[in-house]
C-alpha cells in the first residue's frame, strides 16, 4: 500500500509538471494602418508571428465601420503561424478613415511564457479610386481591460 502511494504521488507530481509546461494562453494583436496622403480604402498586408510557440486562432475586424467586418485572408496560411489580410470598402470618400486607424484584431493560442514577436508587411494600400497612397503599419498587442 505504501509502495503504491509513493507511485501515485509521484505520477502525480509528473502529472503536474508536463500541464505546467504544456498550458496555453490566448492574447489578442491588433493591426493599425496609418494612411497619411488620403483615406483608406483597401489595403493587403501579411502578418507573421515569429519565436516561440504562437498559433494564429481567429480574425476580428477593425475599429472604422468601413472595415468593421473581418479581412479576407486564407485559413490554411493561417495555421502556418503567418496570414495575409485584405479588405476593401466601396464607401464614398467621406465615410472612409484617415489617419491611423485599427483594421484587424488577431486572436492568439501561444504557450504559456512566450515572447510575441512579430514581422508585418503593407502589401498594398488604396484610395478610393484604386490609387496606391502611403500608409504605414502597426501591431500591438491588446491589453486586458
Amino acid at each position: 500500500m505504501l509502495l503504491f502511494m509513493l507511485l501515485f504521488s509521484c505520477w502525480n507530481s509528473l502529472f503536474a509538471q508536463l500541464a505546467n509546461t504544456n498550458s496555453v494562453e490566448f492574447r489578442a494583436v491588433e493591426v493599425f494602418l496609418n494612411a497619411t496622403n488620403a483615406p483608406l480604402a483597401a489595403y493587403q498586408l501579411e502578418f507573421k508571428a515569429v519565436g516561440g510557440d504562437v498559433k494564429i486562432v481567429g480574425i476580428e475586424g477593425g475599429e472604422h465601420p468601413a472595415f468593421a467586418g473581418p479581412s479576407f485572408y486564407d485559413p490554411q496560411a493561417m495555421q502556418q503561424e503567418r496570414v495575409i489580410l485584405a479588405a476593401f470598402s466601396t464607401n464614398s470618400v467621406t465615410q472612409l478613415p484617415t489617419g491611423r486607424t485599427r483594421v484587424a484584431t488577431i486572436h492568439l493560442q501561444v504557450r504559456h511564457g512566450s515572447k510575441l514577436k512579430f514581422e508585418t508587411k503593407l502589401e498594398a494600400a488604396a484610395d478610393s479610386n484604386g490609387n496606391k497612397i502611403t500608409a504605414g503599419v502597426a501591431v500591438e498587442e491588446k491589453r486586458a481591460q
